[in-house]
Order: C-alpha cells, then structure tokens, then sequence
C-alpha cells in the first residue's frame, strides 16, 4: 500500500501539472532559434507527448540543435519507482525511457547532472517551486527560457537576478491557457474548453529567461505629463504610479511601477534601469501590489 506521504506527494503533483500548448511554445521559442543552434537542450519537467519536446523534434533542423534529453518526475518514488529520461540525437529517433536513479525532480541530484550535460534549458516547471527553480538554473549557468506567473518576480531567490541584470522576460507575456490531467481538481472560474479538452487559464504567465536574443526590445518611453498631487513610498522619496503608463515623461528621480513593467524592459533598455523590488510597499500606510523601482540612467 503506498503511504499517505506518496499519495499526498501524488495528489499535489497533478493539481500543479498543467501542460503548455505547442502553439504557446513556438509562439516564444521560435525567433530564438540562434541560441539553440549547436547547443544540448534539456527539457526536465516532461515526456515525450510535451509541447517542448515536440517543439525541439518538430524543428530540430531549424533550431539547429545537436541533443535533447527530457527527464521526468514520478510523484509516487523512490517507493513506487523512480522517474525517467529519454535521449535523442536526431528528430526521427524513438528512444525508450531509461530509469533515473531518483524520483526525477526537477530539483533533485538526477537533474543536475543532466544539466550538466546540457546548454539549454526550456520547460514549463511547477509553479509552486519556481522560486527555487529560478536559482538552480542560475547557478547551473546555462541558458534558460522557463514558464511562471509575473508574481513570483518578487520573491527574495528570484529578484536579486532581475536586479543584477542576469535574468528578464521573454517576448509572449499575459494570460495564457494551458491542459490540465483529468484528476486535476476543477475551478470552474478558470477553466475552459479547447478542442474538447479542460485548460485552466491563468492570467499573467510570463517567461524567465537568460537567452540572449530575447533582449532587442523598443526602449521604454514614458509619455504621460507630472501628476499634480503626487504620491511617494512611505519612508523613501519614489514616486508611486499605479499604472507604467502613469510614469512622468519628465521625471527623473526614482519611480515605483507595477511588476508589469518587466514584460516591457530588459537589462539592454538604453534610458532605464531597475533599481529595487520592494518585498511590501505603502503609501500613507496603505498596502500596494508587488512594485519596480526603477530610475533614468
């Protein structure tokens, strides 16, 4: 009988196992095809049936990739089995699965050597350990592009990259509607049909990323006039703008932007830099969303 502890670990898998669409990953991935030339890609949340796998089989020529390995986690081991990897060295391989010496977490000693082995990492990883993901990949030190919601951007493992300028945003940003297991617990307010199958929409999906070639962006170029009762952070002279479209044209000291402000920056922006991610900013005692703290250069 399996213990309550696997069952458990099993459960909370399905409800944070939500497949991305192969249209999402092209969408994303495909103008980025020149930092996949000549490179190992590795793929650590997925099997065969993924959208990743299929996107690197589908477009192994273009993409110009020399390997690809995708490893996948059992809920259910060490006890009940371990998870499993398959290899390719051409598009019209049909590997077998070969058993992993763990459980496969994306987290676990099996994936680290893997991505060892590997340049590039691309998967959709659980959301609810992203923020442990996020400082894996960057320790590791290859090239990433991971699927996660915009939030998590704040979270004390992941902001200090933003702000030293060795991670952004990729390009296909937003709300974004992904397959859920048929054990997967329904909410009704966010799921939704396609093609006769359940997806669970979620809003503010973004992708974390290193590739080099998602940095070209059209700089930021605030617009709007001054604002004539200006508002600040409590304890710190940054003007708060509930809105990047409310940034002041002409403003030059420090300005606190909704989080939605990365989809639209990188580290390359000629005119602005990020400067803080504040973990629980005010105004005049009132609580505010997440915020950037950004400022002219």
């Amino acid at each position: 009988m399996a213990s309550n502890s696997n069952l458990t670990a099993a459960r909370n898998a399905r409800n944070d196992e939500f497949y991305t669409r192969l249209e999402d990953v092209e969408a994303e991935l495909l103008p980025c095809a020149d930092d996949f030339r000549g490179r190992r890609v590795l793929c650590p949340c997925d099997g065969p049936e993924s959208a990743f796998v299929r996107f690197c089989l589908g477009h192994w020529d273009r993409l110009g990739i020399t390997h690809l390995t995708a490893s996948q986690y059992n809920p259910m081991g060490p006890l009940f089995g371990f998870g499993r990897r398959w290899e390719w060295d051409g598009p019209d391989d049909r590997p077998e699965p070969v058993e992993l010496d763990d459980e496969g977490s994306v987290l676990g000693v099996e994936a680290r050597r893997l991505m060892d082995r590997a340049d590039i990492v691309v998967t959709n990883p659980p959301f609810s350990i992203l923020s442990a993901i996020i400082p894996r990949l960057e320790e590791w030190g290859g090239l990433f592009s991971v699927m996660g919601p915009l939030p998590q951007a704040k979270a004390v493992s992941i902001a200090p990259y933003f702000l030293s300028g060795r991670l952004w945003l990729g390009r296909r940003n937003g709300s974004m509607a992904f397959a859920t297991p048929d054990a997967t617990t329904p909410k009704e307010s966010c799921d939704v049909m396609i093609d006769g199958v359940r997806h669970r929409r979620f809003g503010n999906i973004v992708w974390y990323t290193n590739l080099p070639s998602t940095l070209p962006r059209e700089p930021f170029r605030p617009a709007a006039p001054a604002p004539e009762a200006p508002e600040f952070l409590d304890g710190a002279h940054i003007l708060e703008c509930g809105q990047v479209a409310d940034v002041p044209a002409d403003w030059d000291g420090p300005v606190a932007v909704p989080l939605t402000f990365l989809t639209r920056w990188t580290p390359a922006d000629p005119g602005w830099r990020l400067v803080d991610m504040p973990g629980q900013p005010t105004v005049g005692g009132r609580a505010l969303f997440a915020r950037a703290v950004i400022e002219r250069r």
